[in-house]
């Protein structure tokens, strides 16, 4: 299994391949930045069984978590899944969906919740519920029930808002760094930004070769400090701030 640090993560957790945990869903663009991010996050999931990450929509919140469950799954023995529940609308459902994620038959004889307990006691798992904000009390009463039956298995929770779940741990995901409009960097320095970084990656997808220029150099800081530096100045990176 690669690191999960490294800004280019060309390891093989960057493709399709027999190192990607089978429980998350593969990539299919390149994760750019985020190196201390990962590191931290990471070192809360192997300390705690719940962390809920927190922040704006858009921020990143969805793919952090897939990369860190990436790079800590080699630690869980029985695997890591992710539950994706931006679909799900009905409270009702919530277990359900939990269930048809992680492969648990659904029986007549064993409502759904009793039945997701019993299939997870006794194993060591990583659980990515992502987007849980629009069913914040339903997953929270989710999350409770299975940590308090399964002692082995983690969450690792995305949400606008945390779950207020006892014993959670609230990590709120920053803005990717990005330069002034005011004070735009040299051409060659442009991709220490995170944020250009990862501008630039998905231009050059689709456009190889693309090469940045003094002339580019104004609208490409201004493109990307409108699109990370609109939370300001709740998520206003420290790195900006000490300009």
């Amino acid at each position: 299994m690669g690191s999960i640090t490294g800004t280019d993560r060309e390891g093989p957790l960057t493709r399709a391949g027999s190192g990607w945990p089978p429980g998350l869903p593969v990539p299919l663009t390149r994760f750019v930045g985020r190196e201390r991010e990962l590191a931290e996050v990471a070192r809360l999931v192997a300390a705690n069984r719940l962390v809920t990450l927190t922040g704006a929509g858009g921020v990143g919140k969805t793919r952090l978590a897939i990369e860190v469950a990436a790079g800590v799954a080699a630690g869980f023995g029985d695997g890591t899944d992710l539950i994706e529940l931006s679909a799900v609308s009905d409270p009702a459902l919530l277990p359900g969906a939990a269930a048809r994620a992680l492969g648990v038959e659904e029986r007549a004889d064993t409502g759904v919740l009793e039945r997701l307990a019993r299939v997870l006691r006794g194993q060591h798992r990583l659980l990515v519920a992502d987007n849980c904000e629009h069913l914040r009390g339903p997953c929270a009463d989710l999350v409770t029930a299975l940590l308090g039956s399964c002692p082995d298995v983690v969450v690792l929770a995305t949400s606008r808002e945390s779950l207020g779940v006892a014993g959670e741990v609230t990590w709120r995901v920053p803005s990717l760094t990005f330069p002034w409009p005011e004070h735009p960097p040299a051409p060659e320095d442009l991709e220490s930004f995170e944020a250009v970084a990862l501008f630039l990656d998905r231009a050059r997808a689709a456009r190889p070769g693309l090469a940045i220029g003094p002339a580019e150099v104004a609208a490409v800081t201004s493109i990307c400090f409108h699109l990370d530096g609109i939370r300001w100045p709740w998520n206003w990176p420290r790195r900006e701030l000490a300009r």
